[in-house]
């Protein structure tokens, strides 16, 4: 007699198929929904905060269909579905979850504003941080791996951010701690984020004149190399709040010893240090890739470039520049989200940003309100990232692709 079909080591092969970056991700974004606490509650601002998990802050019932969807999902990694069919699940699936946490938050804070007052304040807990990282990576996986559901897939994660927008917009988060502390400095907050994303496009703009350059003479003057990158590498290697000290008397002094500086805006606090220590930062990955790029180029392009005629501008500008782009522009890339991180320090000289806030929430013991500034600088980050990693797909010349 053979075996059982349910014991057949061929027929469970048949029937499984782990696929483990989505089985990972999503047991990794599970767990904490089950063990730790779904929102936090406090009393008052600064009170302590009591862990309260999803089952008894969202009811039975909206936790088991959070339950049922995960199960679904992480079911669908793990049996040997149809590739679409899997896809669909997978990738639906995270875009399900994460505005329904989100909207079972905003309702537990409306339900406490209404029973306890509205001093009282609901915050985020890891069963909602650590899935709010792990369910959108599960995504990404499945985008990433199937070309033929992007089309479904990003039809989903758009719908799902509306969801999430609408969900703010009407009211339905307001009571949430974090959307309180922004609606106290909303005014404030837009100031902040015109700041930051100036303070760091500047510095990366100003880094770009000067890096790209840079490493275009160091490719082409080997004897320039080794000191202009023993100087970059020096200058990356002191800290932030090391290159601040250090500019705030230097410029003070400068100031002191030519005040039409001062009339100009250069201060030894403020927007000026700020905005030099950032450029230096940012100059050895523009200029690092620059010379990268440049050492890139086939020779033998080059030569064929020669051979038809073309000046040492012309071919620059249309046989390396082109090839060598993509890696350049991803030095940039580099600098961009080092530099929009980097940028919430210089709050501590008085340059802005929102590492106002970050230092604020600090100094108060306010967890809110030092992810009201740590949230948008790393998401500002992530879009920089995603948006300059497109930039760069297209740059590259169509026989390279």
């Amino acid at each position: 007699m053979g075996l059982p079909l349910s014991q057949n080591p061929a027929t469970r092969a048949h029937l499984l198929s782990v696929q483990k970056v989505s089985l990972t991700t999503g047991v990794l974004g599970l767990l904490p929904v089950l063990t730790a606490g779904f929102v936090t509650f406090r009393p008052n601002r600064l009170a302590a905060g009591e862990a309260l998990y999803l089952w008894s802050a969202a009811g039975d019932g909206a936790a088991a269909l959070v339950l049922l969807v995960w199960a679904v999902v992480l079911s669908a990694s793990v049996l040997a579905l149809p590739g679409r069919l899997r896809s669909a699940i997978t990738g639906l699936g995270p875009c399900i979850l994460v505005p329904a946490l989100l909207l079972l938050a905003g309702q537990v804070a409306a339900r406490t504003a209404q029973e306890v007052g509205l001093i009282a304040r609901v915050s985020f807990g890891a069963g909602i941080w650590i899935p709010l990282f792990a369910l959108p990576a599960l995504f990404a996986d499945t985008f990433q791996r199937d070309l033929k559901s992007r089309p479904l897939l990003g039809t989903a994660a758009l719908l799902s951010a509306a969801v999430i927008l609408y969900g703010f917009a009407s009211g339905g988060m307001e009571h949430l701690s974090i959307v309180k502390e922004y609606s106290n400095r909303e005014a404030r907050f837009l100031g902040e984020l015109r700041t930051h994303l100036a303070l760091s496009g500047s510095a990366v703009g100003l880094a770009t004149l000067g890096g790209v350059p840079l490493g275009a003479l160091t490719h082409r003057w080997a004897r320039l190399r080794a000191p202009a990158f023993f100087t970059l590498n020096t200058l990356q290697t002191i800290p932030s709040l090391a290159l601040f000290g250090i500019l705030i008397p230097l410029l003070g002094a400068l100031t002191a010893r030519f005040p039409a500086l001062a009339e100009l805006g250069v201060r030894g606090i403020g927007t000026a240090p700020a905005l030099i220590a950032l450029t230096v930062y940012s100059l050895l990955p523009i200029a690092r890739n620059t010379y990268t790029g440049f050492c890139a180029v086939d020779p033998a392009a080059v030569d064929a470039g020669r051979g038809m005629g073309m000046t040492r501008t012309q071919l620059l500008l249309q046989v390396e520049l082109p090839i060598a782009s993509p890696i350049i522009l991803n030095g940039i890339r580099v600098a961009m989200v080092q530099t929009i991180g980097l940028t919430a320090v210089a709050a501590l000289i008085g340059a802005g940003g929102f590492g106002v806030f970050i230092f604020q929430g600090l100094g108060q013991a306010a967890s809110d309100l030092i992810l009201l500034g740590a949230i948008p600088t790393v998401l500002i980050a992530v879009v920089a990232d995603g948006f300059l990693s497109g930039i760069i797909g297209m740059s590259r010349p169509r026989g390279l692709r």
